[in-house]
Order: structure tokens, then sequence, then C-alpha cells
């Protein structure tokens, strides 16, 4: 008889949740996919960043990664690597870009409060850090003189598998990019949310709590190591943890701060410098981690 309530349960709290969280997620997700594909697909990201702009680019650069999309950090890794644009902006791109936090954030009734708390956040972290970063450690970086604006052809962007332009405004292309890009997030939402599922049923929420450090002015430092892990499933995971209250307001600013989708793997794929391709992701992870400490203790 036990064994039978404990597969109900099981059935209903894990199996069943999971199903209509993830269902109702993807009609909201097809949406706000569509509204960004075709304003990707308007963008010449290498006029925006380079040339007389520069001397804005972490400004403009904070605010592009503000779009909640997987294109920015990745055309930005490819235009720093091409000399378009320099250090400073590209880790502002970085730790502005959200990747699907927002999109997923949008499909809970939650209200606008924390996505806008959690954009403002990220957009002055970007601002200020880009500016430190490209006046102090990065003032005699390799891409101190920088090319003129080009136009840069960006390789795929990982989860999408399309060029960043796209095929300008072309109704039946934006709609099939959205719907591929909705499907991908929504098995991702899916099998995030089944596996913390799970994990709280089996373990319980007090010890995977215990795991994130819950409570600890340290959480920030252990989800900032998990947004640098490549791929949209990274930021579907910790929106996902910080929804359902497992980690902190800072610890989630921490770790999508870090998270930049695919742009770590672009930018040490085709980096002219290695060495200081990994210099611009610790300083992205230390920048990220010092800024969840303090909103840990500024946010409850």
């Amino acid at each position: 008889m036990k064994i039978i309530l404990i597969k109900e349960q099981f059935m209903r709290e894990v199996l069943l949740d999971t199903l209509l969280d993830t269902l109702k997620a993807a009609p909201i997700l097809f949406v706000v996919y569509g509204i960004m594909e075709y304003l990707e697909s308007r963008v010449n990201t290498s006029r925006i960043f380079g040339g007389k702009l520069e001397k804005f680019g972490p400004l403009i650069g904070a605010g592009a990664g503000c779009i909640p999309q997987c294109g920015f950090s990745a055309a930005a890794a490819d235009l720093y690597n091409e000399r378009v644009l320099s250090a400073g902006t590209l880790i502002a791109v970085f730790l502005a870009t959200s990747d699907e936090a927002i999109p997923i954030m949008l499909t809970k009734a939650s209200g606008w409060k924390p996505i806008l708390l959690l954009v403002a956040s990220k957009l002055v972290l970007a601002v200020l850090m880009g500016y430190l970063m490209k006046l102090t450690v990065f003032r005699k970086s390799s891409h101190a003189h920088l090319e003129p604006a080009k136009d840069v052809e960006v390789d795929n962007c990982g989860c999408c598998e399309h060029s960043h332009h796209g095929e300008g405004g072309r109704i039946g292309h934006i709609c099939l990019c959205a719907l591929k890009h909705t499907v991908q997030i929504t098995l991702f939402l899916g099998v995030t949310l089944l596996i913390i599922n799970l994990i709280v049923f089996w373990i319980g929420e007090d010890t995977l709590q215990s795991v994130l450090l819950s409570g600890s002015i340290f959480q920030p430092a252990i989800t900032a190591l998990i947004g640098l892990i490549p791929g949209c499933a990274t930021s579907v995971l910790l929106t996902e943890l910080f929804l359902s209250g497992s980690i902190s307001f800072g610890a989630a600013v921490a770790g999508l701060s870090t998270g930049a989708g695919f742009g770590y793997l672009i930018l040490l794929k085709n980096c002219p410098d290695r060495k200081e391709g990994l210099k611009i992701i610790l300083w992205t992870y230390l920048c990220s981690v010092a800024a969840g400490m303090m909103l840990q203790l500024l946010v409850p």
C-alpha cells in the first residue's frame, strides 16, 4: 500500500507537474523568440560595437547583452577576435547576457519585479565592470588599438544554428527559427524541471539547498561556476533554481552573469591570444562572484 502511494505521489508531483509546467511555457516562448528573431535579423552587430562608437563600447555592449537571445555573446566574441571591439566591451556583453532566463521568467506568474530587478542589476554590473576592465586590467591589451568597424560574418550561434544576421525579415524564416528555438528550449526546460523535481522528491529540498550552500555568502561562487558551462541549458537550470527558491537573487545574478551561452567557446576557438581569452573568462567570473556576494547582502 505504501509503495502504491509513493508511486501516485511520484506521478503527480514529479511527472505531471513537470509536463504541465513545460507545456504552459511553450506558447509564451514561441512569441518571445519570434520577436527576438525579428530584431536579431535587423541588427548589424559590427556597426553597433565598432569604429567611433568603441569609446561607448561597454555601455552599448551591456545594453545589447540584455536582449534575451543567444546571438550577441557569440557575435561579440567573434568581433573581439576580429579586433573590432575591446576586452572591456566583451566582458560587458558577457556579464549582461541572460540567455534564456528572461523568456523563462516571463512564463511564470511572478510579475515584472524580479525580471526588471535582474535586468537592472546585470546592466549596472556590466557597464561598471566593462569600463573598469577596459581602463585597468586590459588597458594595455593587444586590442588597445582597434580596427575600423567592418562587417564580420558570425559563426552559427550554437543552439540556434543560424547566422546572427539571419535572412532579413522573411516571416517564414523568422517563424521557423522561433519554432526551432522554442522546441529546443522547451526540451531543455522539461529535462531541467524533471531533474530538479526528481532531486527534490528523492533527497528533499533541504539537502538540495545544503549542496548549493543556501544562506551562505559563498553561494554565488558555486552558481558562477555553473554559469561558465556553455549552452542554453545552464541558464535554464539557474533560472529554475532561482524561481524554486533554491538559490538567492545574488547567486542567480552571479550564475547568469557568467552564463554567456556559446560565447566562451567561440572566443577560445579563434582567439589570437589564448592567454588573454582565458584572462577575460577569469575576470568575468570574478566580477560575477563579487557582484553576487554584494547582492546577497543587499537583496533578501
